[in-house]
């Protein structure tokens, strides 16, 4: 795959991903005052239910995409403290993965049926705040030279 394809991708997904999260979080938890708990928690598990179908092939094609960028950067990535570039691409790196773990330990704990409604709230709170800085370095990066 060429790196531009694999950027666009990656885009693609980013914001998808990012989307969906900040929808949860801005729209779903702007309007759970106003409806009952009964009817929030249903609405949750639909919501889990369709991000379970259609979040995965995102965020597989949003890290393979990254392997690809990943794999561009490599001869950067090999000294990541020695061009701003570099320092940037691995601060990114590692909200990545600490996202990509917080993601499989929300899938766990959605699939055990141990996801309540405040850990649902707090994680995805976390989660876009990580995105969102995720996309402040990723801007950065486009700005300084490597």
């Amino acid at each position: 795959m060429g790196y531009g394809l694999a950027h666009t991708i990656h885009l693609i997904c980013a914001i998808l991903f990012i989307g969906v999260v900040a929808f949860e979080v801005l729209i779903i938890e702007g309007i759970r005052p106003q409806i009952a708990p009964q009817t929030m928690g249903q609405l949750e598990l639909l919501i889990q239910k369709r991000g379970r179908r259609i979040m995965p092939f995102v965020v597989i094609a949003l890290v393979l995409s990254g392997l690809t960028l990943g794999y561009h950067h490599r001869a950067v990535l090999m000294s990541p403290l020695s061009s701003s570039f570099g320092t940037l691409l691995s601060i990114k790196l590692l909200l990545v993965v600490a996202v990509l773990v917080q993601l499989v330990m929300t899938l766990r704990r959605s699939i055990k049926g141990t996801l309540d409604s405040g850990r649902f709230k707090l994680g995805h709170r976390e989660l876009l705040i990580q995105m969102f800085i995720i996309v402040i370095l990723a801007k950065a990066m486009f700005y300084v030279s490597w």
